[in-house]
Formats: structure tokens, C-alpha cells, sequence
């Protein structure tokens, strides 16, 4: 079966500036398994701190490896439900306006304090800082926008929301709720060297190579060791997608994540595999108000490029067992709607006309930056879309830098990105809050049913999810195009199957066995 996809430019680029699924970095190799001794070895596509050890600075997608060495407030577990960690529960207000969260009494970072609501506070206060990646819905204007945190005692802090949060629980979890601790909170110049944290392991400097190979060892007085099986865990980066997979295959790692699809079928032939959805192949537009490309400030032209989208035939032809969608929920999430992939099926007379009415019956012209050559995926597309008078133009790139502008230089990004068991999350801190909207562009409709998504519950905050989801595809925010499948490979042998955040493309690294 033929489950390949590649992923070259902007899409790279998007994904190793702000860790949707992991970040870029140098090459590196294995160290050999020892899991019967105590060491897990685990096998990254990508460095999963090429900027330092501040998780602040990254998305949900580096929550794996630096869960080992921090903490959050909740975890999400391997069904995907958000767990007290250091928090042990919280209180809302009637209006879901104010949260009161208690915190755990004992617990300590590596510059020796202790977990304290001052210390939550002073976290939360760097929600300013627009370089921290993992705050983007927490700053002025994000949906999840805070407006004041408070301490009432040393173990209680209360948090005013901009906007009802019903479920503060699936906000403050993972990366978005890591603590770090004083030292670092005061100097985050420190943190590109030195983590400083409360999890179970602590950063072996001498034996860690950044970009390359990092070791943490486990600190048995650490307030959650006996949740740990292993007392060393060693990060592996091997960023060529063949030798990636040779190393779960022959036993260098235990395990090895995120596999290419090309090499899945080589793993499952040695070893073992585990997949989960959730992963959504598409075009986020990032040009909404027609700034860079005129064209794209009319909802009609976004459209066009979701009617213009031969969504079947791309699966059909390169990946079977992927699912063709016209929506960014995934499938199973609360909020998906059958109903929108036959609304928004692929129509080419109707793009047409679309792009008719907005005033371009010759068509437009749309620029794509690409590091290196572009993926099949998109010479597909630019093949598809050439046919209603869309002409896609890559623009390939020659720095990284040039790639990682393109966010405000290109009209539309292209890549996979790992929307997970929360998708209004996803929406708030990336679509709306992040860089997918560096213009801040603004939709009333948008916004109001983002707003109910995450500050009601039950019925309401259902109906709401399915308005959201309808919306960014009905104004022509995302142009989806399917939805794929997260990999990892382990050796059976030495552990147990890894488990995912429920369906996000991340592993639970606390669930992982020996065999």
C-alpha cells in the first residue's frame, strides 16, 4: 500500500517554527537499547529542542520529550482527557469567567524551590512575550485571552478570563500549562542551555548533544518518580526518514516517532507500529484580507480553491487509507459534520464561477514557498487547480529565513498539521490566535462561535463546535484537503505498545513499558 507523503516547503517550515507536530534540526544518530537495564531509548524525526529548553517557546507537538523533564498543570492521558498533575482541581465561576485552581504542595524544581501560586503567576505574566509559541491564545486578543492572575494563598491562584472558559482543564494542559521554575521564569536566557523544571528526569548535560542526542536521568526524590518505569531516557534525533526507521527496525531505538509513510511498511515488516488520526493535510490561508494577493480578501476566491481541490482523486492516487475531508475537524471530534465534505465536494464549474463573481473570470495567480522541490501532493494540486484558472507558482526558497517569512510573504502555507482530540484549542492558539492570522484578521461569525465553543458546555458548546468547523471552511480560512495518520514504531521486544494523547500526534512518554 503506498502510504507516502513528503513534506517540503513552507509546511516544513511552518512546522519547525512553532512545533505543530515536531521542530527542524540537525541529523544525528541512535545510542544502542538497553531497556532491560533501565533506559528507554526514543528515536525523534526531528530536534525537539532546537531553540532551547524553554517549552514555552513550542506547541503540543514537543510535549513528549519535554514532558520528562517539566511539568504542567493538567496532562493529557492516553484516552485523551486532561489530567490533574500539578494542579489538583479547580473551581469556576458562575459565569465561567474566573477559574480558582489549587496546586500540589510538594513539589520541586531543579533550582531547588518549590511549586507555589506566586510561581504560577510569574508563568503566566510571560503571556506578553509574543516569541512563546505555547501562549499565543492566552495574549491580548487570543481566545483564550487571560486578563489577570491572582494569588489568594500559596497553593491557590485564581485566573480572569477575557471570555467564559468552561473547561480551563483542556486549555491549561500539556505545553499551553507547563511551570517552569524561578530561575528560569526570572532569566529565560538560561533556559536555552539549562532546563529548569520539576519533572521526574533532569538534563544530563555531558552526555547530551544538542541537535543531536539528548539523555535525561530519572531524580528518585522527584514528587512523581513512581509514575516513570525507566531511570534514563535517551532522545535520539535522526532526521533522514530511512535511517529513522532502520533504528526502531533494528533495535538502536525502542522507539521512533514520527515514522515517513513511505518507510511504515518496512517497520511493520521487522517491528511494530502505532497510528492515530487527527493529522490534517491542507492549505491554512493567511492572507485573508487580500494584503499580499488582492484576490484573497474575496471569500468567494478562498472558496474556489476548496471547490478547485480534487480531494478523492489525490487520496485515490497517492494515499490509500487517508481520508479526503472539506473540513479541519477530524473525523470523530466533536464538531464534525459529514455534512460539510458534500457540501464543499469538489466542483471545478463552480469554482469557476466563483471566481467569476469575485471579479477574476481569467483566473488569479497564487505564490507557494517550498524549500527544496515541491511535494507531490502540491504538483497534484497546481495540476488541479490550473484547470479553473488558479495557476499555483512555487517560489523556492533560498534560507530557512526566506521559508519561515512566508507566513506573511505567501496568501497560503501547505502542510500537515496535528489538530488533535481539540480542535477549538487548535483553532484559538493557531488559526485565530497564532500565526496562521498574523494579519488578525476578524470574523464575527468566527469568533462568536469560537467563543461558545470554549466558554460553554454540553449541547451548547456542541452546536457550537459544529458552527466553527462549518465556518473556517464556509469563509475560506483553511482549505482542507484529507486527513492522515501519525506513526510510531517501537521494538516489541524491549517495550509495550506507546500509547498517543488520545488523538493527538504526540505520545504519552510516561505510558511507555518495558515489555
Amino acid at each position: 500500500m503506498n502510504r507516502s507523503r513528503t513534506t517540503t516547503g513552507v509546511a516544513f517550515a511552518a512546522v519547525a517554527a512553532f512545533g505543530l507536530t515536531a521542530c527542524g534540526g540537525g541529523s544525528g544518530g541512535g545510542s544502542s537499547s538497553q531497556s532491560a537495564e533501565g533506559t528507554l531509548t526514543v528515536a525523534f524525526d526531528a530536534d525537539a529542542a532546537p531553540t532551547g529548553y524553554d517549552p514555552l517557546l513550542y506547541s503540543q507537538g514537543q510535549f513528549t520529550f519535554f514532558s520528562s523533564m517539566y511539568d504542567a498543570l493538567w496532562e493529557t492521558d492516553t484516552d485523551g482527557v486532561s489530567q490533574p498533575s500539578l494542579a489538583t482541581g479547580y473551581t469556576n465561576s458562575a459565569d465561567n469567567l474566573q477559574t480558582t485552581i489549587t496546586l500540589r504542595d510538594d513539589v520541586t524544581f531543579t533550582d531547588g524551590s518549590s511549586l507555589d501560586a506566586d510561581l504560577v503567576k510569574a508563568n503566566l505574566e510571560r503571556r506578553t512575550d509574543a516569541d512563546l509559541t505555547a501562549y499565543g491564545a492566552f495574549a491580548a486578543g487570543g481566545a483564550s485571552e487571560i486578563t489577570d492572575v491572582a494569588v489568594t494563598d500559596p497553593q491557590t491562584v485564581v485566573i480572569t478570563w477575557a471570555a467564559p472558559q468552561a473547561t480551563p482543564e483542556n486549555t491549561l494542559v500539556d505545553t499551553q500549562g507547563t511551570i517552569v521554575g524561578p530561575d528560569g521564569v526570572a532569566d529565560p536566557d538560561t533556559l536555552e542551555t539549562t532546563p529548569d523544571g520539576s519533572g521526574a528526569y533532569t538534563l544530563d548535560a555531558d552526555a547530551s548533544t544538542r541537535a543531536s542526542s539528548y539523555t535525561v536521568t530519572k531524580n528518585a526524590d522527584n514528587w512523581d518518580a513512581d509514575s516513570w518505569s525507566y531511570d534514563t531516557i535517551v532522545f535520539t534525533v535522526i532526521t533522514d526518514a530511512q535511517a529513522l526507521a532502520n533504528a526502531v527496525v533494528s533495535g538502536q531505538a525502542d522507539v521512533a516517532t514520527i515514522l515517513d509513510p513511505s518507510t511504515i511498511d518496512l517497520v511493520e515488516s521487522r517491528q511494530k507500529t502505532v497510528s492515530v488520526g487527527g493529522t490534517i493535510v491542507g492549505f491554512p490561508v493567511t492572507d485573508k484580507t487580500g494584503a499580499i494577493n488582492p484576490a484573497f480578501g474575496n471569500v468567494e476566491v478562498r472558496q474556489a480553491l476548496i471547490y478547485a481541490t480534487d480531494r478523492q482523486a489525490l487520496v485515490d492516487d497517492l494515499h490509500p487509507g487517508a481520508r479526503a475531508t472539506s473540513q479541519l475537524f477530524p473525523e470523530g471530534t466533536a464538531g464534525f459534520d459529514a455534512a460539510v465534505d458534500t457540501e464543499y465536494a469538489y466542483d471545478p464549474d463552480k469554482a469557476r464561477q466563483l471566481l467569476a463573481d469575485a471579479g477574476y473570470p481569467d483566473g488569479i495567480e497564487v505564490n507557494l514557498t517550498v524549500l527544496g522541490q515541491p511535494d507531490e501532493d502540491a504538483v497534484a494540486i497546481q495540476a488541479q487547480w490550473a484547470e479553473v484558472g488558479i495557476t499555483l507558482t512555487f517560489v523556492t526558497a533560498t534560507s530557512t529565513d526566506q521559508a519561515f517569512a512566508a507566513v506573511s510573504t505567501d496568501p497560503i502555507l501547505f502542510g500537515p498539521f496535528g489538530i488533535g482530540a481539540n480542535p477549538a484549542g487548535f483553532v484559538a492558539g493557531v488559526v485565530v490566535g497564532g500565526f496562521m492570522n498574523l494579519q488578525q484578521a476578524q470574523d464575527p461569525d468566527i469568533s462568536a462561535a469560537l467563543g461558545a465553543s470554549l466558554g460553554t458546555t454540553g449541547d451548547t458548546q456542541a452546536q457550537a463546535l459544529t458552527q466553527l468547523n462549518t465556518l473556517l471552511t464556509e469563509r475560506g480560512w483553511y482549505v482542507p484537503v484529507y486527513e492522515d495518520f501519525t506513526y510510531a514504531g517501537y521494538n516489541a521486544d524491549s517495550v509495550g505498545e506507546p500509547s498517543f494523547a488520545g488523538t493527538n500526534n504526540y505520545l504519552v512518554l510516561s505510558a511507555i513499558q518495558p515489555a
